[in-house]
């Protein structure tokens, strides 16, 4: 598992950062552009990684309780890029012994 911790320690590992905290905030500021993005229904690509978009999803009866409804929500969809699926097509390939 990776944190935002982590990802600090890593900026500040290869000098893109002098301290942890400026890393930690730099981090906190791209997260939180990118879910106020996602809040307005705007689409993110990071080229190289994958892109964010939001589609709504339509009020529907619930299968386990037919009084209760869920209301129409938007859902969160990542869709990665070529390099990124296939680092996690080969990590399956590695943990099957291939």
């Amino acid at each position: 598992m990776i944190t935002k911790a982590i990802l600090a320690k890593e900026l500040t590992k290869h000098e893109l950062s002098n301290s942890h905290r400026i890393a930690e905030l730099c981090i906190d500021t791209v997260l939180n552009s990118i879910s106020r993005a996602l809040s307005n229904g705007e689409r993110i690509e990071l080229r190289g990684f994958g892109t964010f978009s939001v589609k709504r999803r339509a009020a529907r009866s619930t299968s386990i309780n037919r009084n209760m409804t869920v209301p129409e929500h938007g859902k969160i969809f990542f869709q990665p890029c070529d390099s990124l699926r296939k680092a996690a097509w080969d990590y399956g390939d590695r943990k099957a012994g291939k």
